[in-house]
């Protein structure tokens, strides 16, 4: 796909996956019986991939509009994913060259990530008095069933993912260096 197309239907891919998101999190919180809530980020993971194609102003801009649908679909409460996600955005765009290296910089990218999304707005929520937050529940019950979906995710989109971004493997940074 060429630089334009990617601008065109990016956002579009990127807003299906967010709701399809909070839709497989029900699915997955329902499977267990409401016990562990299993969130799941293809959306945070097409976003690393995606800022491979687009201007850094341009990913400020998708990232701050996924954020404000985002808080209002899933949260009720504006501001803590309408700062995360361009936060991620942008921290994702400066270090690409260190995330494409290799599919394990990748994978654990997506891991950096997804963990200080969850931790991050749980603990914005908290502070705010808007929850009340035990982090050992919070561990166990959402953050390690968050990172297994997500990793599982991650692993199973990864080819699928190189091939549509036409990502080939890199050499390594080293190699970048001109002497």
């Amino acid at each position: 796909m060429s630089r334009f197309t990617f601008q065109f239907f990016s956002p579009i891919l990127l807003f299906f996956l967010l709701l399809l998101d909070g839709q497989l999190t029900h699915l997955f919180t329902v499977l267990s019986a409401g016990t562990l809530t299993p969130v799941c980020h293809l959306t945070l993971i097409f976003l690393v991939y995606t800022s491979t194609q687009h201007r850094h102003s341009y990913m400020v801009f998708l990232a701050l509009f996924l954020g404000i649908v985002y808080d209002s679909y899933f949260l009720g409460i504006y501001g803590i994913a309408s700062l995360l996600i361009p936060l991620i955005a942008l921290f994702v765009y400066n270090i690409q060259n260190v995330i494409f290296t290799n599919r394990w910089t990748r994978l654990f990218s997506i891991i950096i990530i997804v963990t200080t999304f969850e931790v991050a707005s749980a603990i914005i929520v908290s502070a705010f008095g808007f929850s009340q937050l035990n982090f050992s529940d919070f561990v166990v019950y959402q953050l390690a069933p968050t990172l297994l979906l997500n990793i599982l995710l991650a692993v199973v989109l990864q080819s699928p993912l190189e091939h549509l971004y036409k990502l080939n493997k890199r050499k390594s940074r080293v190699s970048d260096i001109k002497i």
